[in-house]
């Protein structure tokens, strides 16, 4: 596959059914970055079925109910993100994002 965007660090790949991003690494992650990112169509409903499945966000200065709203990030999808992390049974960080068009 070849990327839809690149930006520094990082690229974005959209297939026929989704879309996914892969970011730079300088080798094992200790957790305090996005290792993987999805793209939700609303993000209030996102969260709540995975809080709903047990999943526990994380919370960062500027979270409201754990989603952080983010201007730029991929300017060709929109002008910002509304974005969530948490964190998978093995301490990888993974985040969810919907695009502020």
């Amino acid at each position: 596959m070849e990327p839809a965007e690149e930006r520094e660090g990082g690229l974005r790949y959209e297939g026929a059914s989704g879309v996914f991003c892969l970011f730079a690494s300088a080798g094992a992650s200790d957790g305090s970055f996005t290792q993987m990112g999805f793209y939700v169509d609303d993000i209030e409903a996102a969260v709540a079925e995975l809080r709903a499945r047990g999943v526990v966000f994380e919370e960062y200065e500027g979270c409201v109910n754990g989603i952080m709203d983010i201007r730029g990030n991929y300017p060709s999808k929109g002008r910002g993100e509304r974005a969530a992390w948490f964190r998978d049974c093995e301490g990888n960080m993974l985040g969810i994002a919907e695009v502020v068009r």
